[in-house]
């Protein structure tokens, strides 16, 4: 299993559409989202940042759990043959999930 964390902030090329064009938009990149992952992918939790350290650079982030690594590129893929990257400033992780031990251990061995 992997865990998939994106963040983004709008462009100002999202700002300049319409509201009902980023909402034909939204709604076809869900659409294709969902065809394309189809029932193995896990959308965990979405969220608009609330951090005020951080909330000027990223604005929203989500969190997915994909089965296969290979999964985490598709996501990704799949965003921008959408044209993603043109309406929104992105940035990603993901890695398997391991214990609170294992991942400090891996800090103490860089």
């Amino acid at each position: 299993m992997q865990v998939f964390i994106g963040y983004w902030t709008p462009t100002e090329k999202w700002s300049a559409l319409s509201a009902a064009a980023r909402t034909a938009y939204l709604s076809k990149v869900s659409a294709a989202t969902r065809l394309k992952l189809g029932g193995e992918a896990e959308s965990v939790a979405w969220g608009k940042n609330e951090d005020p350290r951080s909330q000027n650079q990223w604005k929203f982030f989500c969190v997915w759990k994909f089965p296969r690594v290979e999964m985490c590129e598709q996501y990704l893929a799949i965003l921008d043959s959408q044209g993603w990257n043109e309406y929104f400033q992105t940035e990603s992780m993901y890695a398997a999930p391991k214990t609170p031990f294992d991942v400090l251990t891996q800090h103490v061995t860089l």
